[in-house]
């Protein structure tokens, strides 16, 4: 019993029965499950003793045993947090001790070597058990190797560390879309879109998950068994007969207020020329992800109201969500299947599309009395201009979206990136130094500035403060753009100066 409790201080997710029945279980046939339970068994004894130490070297040989055991792992971090007093920062000199081990990570991740990967960020988070890349690398290379239950566990970790980072959120994402974790997954696309409002494949995976949610109302997903799922289809639809029988009603009947959709066309039979009505029907089926259906109810209003412009602006708005989806679509097939060449073209074709169509929309837009002050529709239309390398187009619209104080930080770093790639390099630098007096190192525009930076200090061969930019971001984010290799090339090499040395030797 000392032991349970225990365990699940350290570990709180861990149910009861996991941790009694599981590790006994599999060692009746298979060998290495059976050495892994009783190292288990030994560590957690060791933890009984807080004998953190080796009860963390007692679950690393469980794990090297059956590696997608996810417990052993989530005992064995857990263990480690111990070790290091739950200080938050690890070993002593942790970042000095994890070049070697980063360095060996990003060679094995090069070249696909997965398992490597997941020992080399095994032994890492032995340093660091609080180190977010270091589970991101170990829930990426779990998810190429398909252990799905410690990829969610390890990518859930990143992101529970740095939750605003973009791709450790992306990456958890579409494990938990595979895994039909439908809300916890939309959850991931939703924080990245609160970071970047401009991110079309978040938006769209938002769109599509919500669709698939939808579809898959039997909620399979929580149930305990498919037999749990099959009787809750039976009670459903037997009380869903016997409350049809009892109002006296065929099957596709439906009592006023049972369906918003139905209680809503019913209002517009009754009174054809209250567009409220049309208003609220189409957003919910655009809500419900029905957009072919939202197209019919907004067409049937442009003819009642004579092309309102409200109903226009809102038919553009569900074309792209159209559009947004299939592109989303063609994007997932090709990262399923990289190795597609057709596959590759259509994804950055309708990528393509969305982005002329966005510009196209937007710029009619920002022109029109009605969005003359919507600050934030011009910096939406300056971001695709700088991503289409309409930087001279996108200069203006970030100069006026910095006044809108809820824009400013993100204005100032695009305004800045445009200035440096036309030339204006000084101009650039003054942007995005004041972007940084009040950027969080969470957001994603932080990394975006300290890379500009990194680049102009590198270009003009002013390598230490160059190095200064990298490395804040590569604290956060080593797998950001190229800034491993950029910060090797303006730190003399720093890993290979010490590769002669041993781990004890720091």
């Amino acid at each position: 019993m000392v032991f349970m409790m225990g365990l699940l201080e350290i570990n709180p997710i861990i149910e009861a029965d996991t941790l009694t029945d599981s590790t006994r279980t599999q060692g009746m046939s298979d060998p290495l499950a059976k050495a892994a339970a009783e190292w288990f068994q030994k560590g957690t004894e060791a933890m009984q003793r807080e004998n953190w130490d080796f009860a963390v070297e007692c679950f690393g040989s469980a794990v090297k045993m059956k590696p997608d055991v996810v417990l052993y792992r989530q005992t064995k971090h857990g263990c480690s947090r111990k070790m290091y007093d739950d200080n938050g920062s690890g070993a002593k000199m942790a970042g000095m001790k994890l070049m070697k081990v980063r360095g060996k990570i990003k060679k094995a991740n090069a070249k696909s070597q997965w398992k490597d990967v997941v020992q080399q960020a095994e032994d890492g988070l032995c340093i660091n058990p609080w180190d977010a890349a270091l589970f991101a690398f170990l829930g990426n290379a779990a998810a190429e190797l398909e252990w799905g239950e410690i990829a969610q566990y390890a990518l859930s970790k990143a992101v529970e560390i740095e939750r605003g980072n973009i791709d450790y959120n992306r990456a958890l994402g579409h494990v938990l879309l595979d895994r039909g974790e439908y809300k916890k997954a939309e959850a991931c696309f939703k924080r990245i879109y609160d970071v970047d409002s401009t991110d079309g494949d978040a938006r769209a995976m938002m769109n599509k998950i919500a669709a698939m949610s939808v579809m898959d109302r039997g909620n399979y997903e929580k149930a305990e068994s498919t037999q749990q799922v099959k009787v809750q289809e039976e009670k459903t639809n037997a009380y869903e007969e016997d409350r049809r029988a009892r109002r006296g009603k065929g099957n596709d009947s439906v009592a006023p207020g049972e369906s918003v959709e139905a209680d809503l066309r019913n209002a517009i039979r009754k009174e054809p020329q209250n567009l409220a009505y049309y208003h609220k029907l189409a957003e919910h089926l655009r809500e419900e992800r029905k957009l072919p259906q939202t197209i019919e109810i907004i067409d049937q209003a442009l003819e009642v109201s004579s092309n309102e412009l409200s109903f226009i602006e809102l038919k553009e708005d569900v074309e792209l969500d159209i559009m947004r989806e299939k592109a989303a679509d063609a994007a997932e097939r090709y990262r399923r299947k990289p190795d597609r060449e057709r596959l590759k073209e259509k994804a950055i074709t309708l990528r393509k599309e969305v982005q002329e169509r966005e510009i196209e929309i937007f710029a009619k837009r920002v022109e029109s009395p009605n969005h003359k002050n919507d600050m934030k529709m011009k910096f939406e239309l300056a971001q695709r201009y700088r991503k289409a390398g309409k930087l001279k187009e996108a200069v203006p619209l970030f100069q006026q979206s910095v006044a809108d104080t809820r824009l400013k930080e993100d204005a100032l770093v695009g305004l800045g990136e445009c200035f440096i790639r036309t030339g204006k390099m000084d101009l650039g630098v003054k942007q995005l130094q004041k972007a940084l007096e009040t950027l969080s190192d969470s957001e994603e525009s932080f990394k975006l500035a300290h890379y500009l930076l990194g680049r102009v200090y590198q270009k003009n061969e002013r390598n230490e403060e160059a190095a200064e930019h990298y490395g804040a971001i590569y604290g956060k984010d080593v797998n950001y753009k190229d800034v491993g290799e950029r910060l090797d090339e303006v730190s003399g090499g720093a890993e290979d100066e010490f590769a002669d040395m041993d781990d004890d030797d720091f």
